[in-house]
């Protein structure tokens, strides 16, 4: 079902999702085609109730802000289908392409490649802000050098996940690295890194957005 707030849509929600929200009568109105938030200022306190039910697993401590109109714990965006932002850098060295190993104790695509440096885009931080703090935890690029990324372009995914529907406009940067740079994880997020030829990128399992991130850079490099 559609979720929306100050007239417009921000969000999908599964009819068991939106059916619970119904208890709260004074903070969301809901008829048979949609959901309305109505009392952003209670979201807090209906998401934390929903986390300890189950509703919202992966619970982060982190917020994201929502289309100006409220901020939200992270791991409430896909239950509700919000849309949020992230950050992604494909790290090329000599013609190959680093790739890093999420960490089997990650809530979202454990174990799977993804590109050398991700990150969602939390309240109050920047892109730029984003991208050197994300460089440095996964993959232990200092600041000095993440600023060298380049901008790539944009990706927006809406696809329905096992948390609900992941809204995302995902901004794409490249990193030219030295070629006997080694990256570090700095945060246990990241289990290894792989660097691996454009070609073998390509047959590798790769999360969805790392893959549209890689093959972004793959078409831009063979343009004319």
């Amino acid at each position: 079902m559609r979720l929306f707030c100050g007239g417009k849509q921000i969000g999908w929600l599964r009819p068991e999702l939106a059916a619970r929200l119904g208890v709260w009568k004074d903070v969301f109105q809901a008829n048979a085609e949609r959901v309305t938030l109505v009392k952003p200022g209670a979201l807090t306190a209906v998401v934390e109730t929903l986390a300890k039910e189950g509703f919202i697993p992966g619970w982060r401590n982190e917020r994201y802000r929502i289309e100006d109109l409220f901020e939200i714990e992270r791991a409430a965006a896909r239950p509700f289908g919000l849309k949020t932002q992230a950050v992604h850098v494909n790290g090329i060295a000599g013609g190959r392409m680093w790739l890093a190993r999420r960490s089997a104790s990650k809530p979202i695509d454990p174990g799977l490649l993804d590109n050398l440096v991700g990150g969602g885009i939390s309240s109050g931080i920047s892109i730029l802000e984003t991208l050197v703090k994300e460089a440095w935890e996964e993959a232990g690029i200092p600041a000095e050098l993440a600023r060298n990324a380049k901008f790539g372009g944009t990706a927006s995914v809406l696809r329905e996940v096992p948390e609900g529907v992941q809204s995302e406009l995902v901004h794409i940067y490249d990193l030219e690295l030295p070629a006997d740079f080694e990256p570090r994880n700095q945060d246990g997020e990241v289990s290894e890194f792989r660097l691996l030829s454009f070609a073998e990128v390509e047959r590798e399992t790769l999360t969805y957005e790392a893959m549209i991130v890689a093959r972004d850079y793959f078409s831009r490099a063979k343009a004319p």
